[in-house]
């Protein structure tokens, strides 16, 4: 008899094994996916720092770029800062311009380089900046993107520290961060050093091609029979030089003087960007036009950026919702003018499809 009861008592102690076996899959899925909507309690990005803080733990993860400060808004790489924020590396999308960041749980958010529209769940916004490519990297507008995800987001501008944290939850106490920041800096202060002005670059062949622009007409500033200099380039005794991609970088040119001047190594045109290899006294980029046709409203400053070593590399956006009619094509681009008090080096854009 007793025999007779023990296998139907295993069965029953099998059952109950198996159904709390499938309790707790059910529960660790649940705990899971909660956690992905809700995936930290704080996240904290700190201006030139190379490590982002999570959930208040020390040391943080390390980066291999440092968030910057520019037109008021601290950027910071895209992976990190999604990776950051809860979004792992398989939602995020990068089909150039456009950023995509669509992890489960959390809203989609679009927005694009050059672009200063942002969406969430498809609720456009209008941004205060747009995101940045930076040397090939993306750069996103850390406050936008993380308010877009569901964060909150506090700037502590004493400690250069960018504060984010789930919307609705109470805002978390950091200060174990900024002591540990603090500890890794020198007590003393130490007084920053001033970039010195360095000695005449010369080229890849040992000397620099010297500007030897041909004077322009004031009444018709023509490049390659179409009008390429601006109304407030007329300037007396203006010139201009024009040159190929290739001879350039077979012979950089110095455009000013050697106690105040500019040297363009070499320009590297992309779809979406145009790379301009240069030194300056001032350490400062070079002003840029982009000319179509006998449209040359298409400018590029971006000058109010220092550099901290000569030569280097700057890079500028060929599509902005600024310009006239949409936007600009690359391929419309007739040249790449790059412009130094009277004098404008020219370019011819190797991307052109238009006529001779």
């Amino acid at each position: 008899m007793r025999k007779v009861l023990i296998v139907p008592l295993i069965a029953v102690i099998m059952l109950a094994m198996t159904a709390a076996m499938a309790m707790a899959d059910s529960k660790e899925q649940i705990d899971v996916y909660d956690h992905q909507k809700q995936l930290v309690k704080s996240v904290v990005f700190i201006v030139g720092f190379e490590q982002y803080f999570v959930d208040g733990q020390t040391p943080g993860i390390s980066m291999d770029a440092k968030p910057f400060i520019e037109t008021g808004r601290t950027f910071v790489p895209i992976r990190y800062l999604s990776n950051a924020l809860g979004v792992t590396d398989d939602y995020i999308g990068w089909e150039s311009p456009k950023v995509t960041l669509d992890e489960p749980g959390f809203p989609v958010v679009e927005l694009a380089v050059g672009s200063k529209t942002i969406k969430s769940d498809g609720q456009a916004q209008t941004m205060d900046v747009s995101p940045l490519l930076r040397e090939g990297r993306t750069y996103l507008p850390a406050r936008w993107v993380a308010e877009a995800l569901g964060y909150e987001v506090e700037w502590d501008a004493q400690n250069q520290v960018v504060l984010c944290w789930p919307k609705g939850a109470a805002k978390p106490d950091v200060s174990s961060i900024i002591q540990y920041i603090k500890n890794q800096t020198p007590a003393v202060p130490v007084a920053p050093v001033q970039p010195t002005q360095p000695e005449l670059p010369a080229g890849p062949a040992g000397e620099t091609r010297p500007f030897s622009g041909k004077p322009l007409d004031p009444n018709d500033y023509v490049v390659a029979e179409r009008k390429a200099i601006p109304a407030e380039f007329k300037l007396p005794g203006a010139s201009i030089m024009e040159m190929t991609v290739e001879e350039l970088r077979q012979k950089p040119v110095m455009m000013g003087e050697a106690n105040d001047y500019k040297i363009i190594y070499s320009v590297d045109v992309q779809k979406d960007m145009i790379y301009v290899k240069q030194a300056a006294t001032g350490l400062a980029p070079a002003r840029l036009i982009l000319a179509k046709d006998n449209d040359l409203s298409v400018q590029r400053d971006n000058t109010l950026k220092k550099y901290s070593s000569n030569p280097f590399t700057h890079g500028y956006y060929v599509s902005l919702e600024a310009d006239p009619g949409g936007g600009t094509k690359i391929e419309d681009v007739t040249h790449v003018i790059l412009l130094y008090y009277d004098q404008a080096l020219a370019i011819k854009n190797p991307l052109y499809k238009g006529g001779k």
